[in-house]
């Protein structure tokens, strides 16, 4: 939390610095700032780099995870738990270009930590009416820790056909740190009870290896914005192979009570990303991303308290994810 406050104040700093020394007028304030970058960036390093920094926002995003009953019945899930991902998150991009390759590198951290939605969870624990759903829960729920890391490669071959639709792989790390807290519990007699201070602590992360295109075309918008009569359009699509592993600390329950869940699956992938020069090195870029992961393994539950220490198959992890980013672009 002191980091991003930290960020907030630099920030805040450097808008006051730069409004007290710019001139009054707005029109002049807005072209001298981007002159003033825009030369900066100019006598900055290799022909070759590009940075991007931003903000992400996530929206009707969630991770969840569930598990079934190793016994008989064998109702499937026994248990489901879904945490609510609509935070702001800081980042940026570094790229690295050549003719025929480019290399680019994103890192992401959270902004703030309080979800506005609720986490949910559900049990379905009656044996004699095992898809009866028995109890429900909704808590409080904030993001103490959320870093979203990307490794890229683009390569852009000679063949005629590549110069439009170029070939992408990379690497992606995702992990999330979330507790749960304030929350009540509904029973199936319609018992409410209240679930006061700090619930579960819960952290998930997932690992990406993935392969793909990207198609980037040009876009003649002067009849739209007189500004930026030319817009560059990326879409692109990628399929991943992907591992996950969460641990759950229900805080709540007697002893250590500690279930994980190795799991492996799939991830699909697209995103849309608009950009236009705002100055010869500097663009203003808008991107829209979805991922869909889907993963399937063991589950672990283990509490010392009570010696419990058992496995079983059959846990699902699963997570839809949904961001718009806007960024500056400095290409040097």
């Amino acid at each position: 939390m002191v980091c991003r406050t930290g960020v907030v104040l630099l920030a805040t700093a450097i808008i006051y610095l730069c409004s007290a020394v710019l001139p009054t007028s707005p029109a002049a304030m807005y072209d001298e700032v981007l002159d003033t970058a825009s030369d900066l960036v100019s006598g900055v390093g290799a022909k070759n780099w590009q940075y991007d920094v931003g903000v992400k926002k996530f929206f009707n995003s969630f991770t969840s995870y569930q598990f079934p009953n190793p016994f008989p019945p064998n109702q499937d899930p026994l248990s489901r738990l879904e945490f609510p991902i609509d935070q702001w998150f800081l980042g940026g991009e570094y790229d690295y270009n050549t003719r025929n390759w480019s290399l680019q590198f994103q890192s992401w951290m959270n902004l703030n930590e309080e979800s506005r939605t609720m986490m949910q969870d559900s049990d379905w624990d009656n044996e004699n009416q095992p898809f009866q759903k028995t109890v429900f829960s909704e808590s409080k729920c904030r993001l103490d820790s959320g870093w979203l890391l990307d490794l890229k490669l683009v390569l852009k071959p000679e063949w005629s056909i590549f110069r439009t639709l170029r070939p992408i792989a990379g690497l992606r790390y995702q992990s999330f740190s979330f507790t749960t807290h304030d929350g009540s519990q509904l029973g199936v007699d319609g018992h409410l009870m209240d679930l006061p201070g700090d619930g579960i602590n819960f952290d998930q992360t997932f690992y990406h290896g993935y392969f793909g295109a990207e198609l980037d075309t040009k876009l003649n918008t002067s009849g739209i914005f007189r500004s930026f009569p030319t817009m560059n359009l990326e879409v692109s699509m990628d399929y991943a192979l992907v591992t996950a592993r969460n641990e759950d600390l229900h805080l709540l329950r007697s002893g250590r009570r500690i279930t994980n869940d190795n799991t492996s699956g799939h991830c699909w992938h697209a995103e849309a990303t608009a950009s236009f020069y705002v100055r010869r090195n500097i663009k203003g870029l808008l991107n829209a991303d979805f991922k869909r992961i889907i993963t399937n393994g063991g589950h672990q539950l283990t509490n010392s308290f009570f010696n419990i220490d058992f496995s079983f198959d059959g846990a699902r992890v699963w997570s839809d994810q949904l961001a718009v980013t806007a960024a500056t672009e400095f290409i040097f």
